[in-house]
């Protein structure tokens, strides 16, 4: 029985896993930070910048971008991650197809 080369597969798997995963994790990321800087008495929302003082730096520009972002980047990352996974499985699909069988 002829082994398949794997290491294309791998390679496409990797891209294909960390292009469909790697934007929900930075809106996690982002939505774990805005808990945060909320936790510690931070006002965030997305329709103004309130003042937001933790060790002694301003964080209200970055404490704003995170809440417009953990609130409203479901819309954008959410599709593009669907648009991803479903080009991952159409590729994988075609390969699978057009292996020569054994």
């Amino acid at each position: 029985m002829a082994r398949r080369d794997t290491g294309k597969y791998r390679l496409l798997n990797r891209i294909g896993l960390i292009g469909t995963l790697a934007p929900i994790a930075a809106w996690l990321l982002a939505l774990a930070l805005v808990r945060f800087l909320a936790s510690l008495g931070c006002q965030i929302d997305e329709g103004s910048s309130h003042p937001c003082v933790f060790l002694g730096r301003d964080l209200t520009d970055l404490a704003y971008s995170l809440g417009f972002f953990a609130a409203w980047g479901p819309l954008i990352l959410f599709p593009i991650c669907a648009g991803v996974a479903m080009l991952w499985g159409l590729t994988r699909l075609i390969l699978f197809i057009a292996q020569p069988k054994d």
